[in-house]
């Protein structure tokens, strides 16, 4: 065997050696490239799950918002109202017993005067 055909019998294996190592690392490439793409599918198929549990969630939280706000607005125009009925009361209430009260203390002091001067005349 001449140096020729040694060189091409050694060029010939490794090149097998070569192509065996490349399929094995196209073998080996494809199979991540498998797994990947049912990681993602996997991955699409939850997050558009969850997309729509958001959406869901969303839309619950804006119809508890509209309530609240609904609530908010009803307390408001009850608060209002509570207030002028409180004015509405006080003007009323308040002149009356006002008056009374005064009508109480000046017969207070009328009896107490004609008291202390019934005394100085049984005296």
């Amino acid at each position: 065997m001449s140096a020729g055909e040694w060189l091409a019998a050694t060029g010939a294996v490794m090149l097998a050696v070569l192509l065996g190592g490349l399929l094995f690392a196209l073998g080996s490439v494809t199979a991540t490239l498998r797994e990947l793409r049912v990681t993602v599918e996997a991955l699409r198929e939850e997050s558009t799950a969850l997309a729509a549990g958001m959406r869901s969630a969303l839309r619950d939280a804006e119809g508890e918002v509209d309530r609240v706000d609904a609530l908010l607005t009803t307390a408001e125009s009850v608060g209002g109202r509570i207030d002028t009925a409180s004015r509405i009361v006080s003007k009323t209430v308040t002149n009356p017993v006002v008056k009374v009260l005064a009508l109480g203390t000046g017969t207070k002091k009328a009896v107490a005067r004609m008291r202390a001067g019934d005394q100085r005349g049984s005296r």
